[in-house]
Parts: C-alpha cells; sequence; structure tokens
C-alpha cells in the first residue's frame, strides 16, 4: 500500500479516537488503534512507532494539511480535541476551494462524451451539488437526473 494512504488511514483513524469522548486516548492506546486500521486495511500486521503518530498529530495541528486541529493533551496524556464537533472531514470549504472545484468540474464535462469517461456524470453531479450547496449554505432540494438515450 502507497505511503499516502497510510497517512490518510491514520490521519482517519487518529480523527475518530479524537472525537470520541467515551475513552480516555493514550498515544499507546492510539498507536495500538492505527495499527489495527492498517492491519484490516493491508490484511497484514503493521508496526507503527511511537514518532510517525507524534509525527501526525503535529501535523494535523499545524496548518500544512489544512486541518489546523484543536487536539490537545490533558492529564499530561490523554489526548482529545478541545472543541467536541471538530473533525478533519467536516471542514469548511473558502471561496478559492470552491472556485477551483467548480473549474475541475467544467473541465471534466468537457470528456462527458467519451466512453472512457461514461461513469464520470454521476461523480460530476454529486460534485456540483456540494459546491452549490456550500456556495449558498443550503441543502439542494431537488436533483434532476438526465437520461443521456
Amino acid at each position: 500500500m502507497a505511503q499516502t494512504k497510510n497517512a490518510l488511514i491514520r490521519y482517519k483513524t487518529l480523527d475518530l479516537c479524537f472525537q470520541n469522548r467515551f475513552k480516555k486516548w493514550t498515544l499507546d492506546m492510539l498507536i495500538e488503534e492505527v495499527s489495527d486500521k492498517l492491519c484490516e486495511a493491508e490484511g497484514r500486521q503493521i508496526n507503527i512507532s511511537r514518532r510517525t503518530i507524534q509525527k501526525d498529530i503535529q501535523l494535523m495541528r499545524s496548518d500544512s494539511l489544512g486541518y489546523n486541529a484543536p487536539i490537545i493533551v490533558y492529564e499530561k496524556k490523554f489526548y482529545t480535541y478541545s472543541d467536541p464537533n471538530y473533525s478533519i472531514t467536516a471542514l469548511d470549504l473558502n471561496d478559492n476551494d470552491l472556485s477551483i472545484i467548480s473549474e475541475s468540474i467544467k473541465i471534466l464535462q468537457e470528456f462527458n462524451g467519451f466512453s472512457l469517461f461514461s461513469e464520470l456524470g454521476d461523480v460530476l453531479n454529486r460534485l456540483e451539488d456540494v459546491v452549490y450547496s456550500e456556495k449558498n449554505k443550503q441543502a439542494p432540494v431537488i436533483l434532476i437526473d438526465k437520461n443521456k438515450q
């Protein structure tokens, strides 16, 4: 498995751990949980070092990934988010992000007629729906599906 995919699984697992307020997460518990999730994804045991998890937490806290996660340590050993509603998967898109996504959708729509991109239409419709919802700060009311035949 690619290192990038491993990193994404680690970040997502850490995010879920920090959201879980019913458990006090120590660094060792986080390492064990991340190792278990990677083992499920890979199908084999993967050893994760303390340093890797510490770097992941540091990266999640920083702006380099765009997360700026409010990760705190309390009682000198337990990790959690200071904001109980925070999640790295629920980040707001800014206007620049929305315009870049909109331009990307327009470019991808140019390939709509090619047979290699036949499944792309549904994905583009969902992406357009998300962009519209984010721009207007409201949930979509109706989605009209087109039959190309």
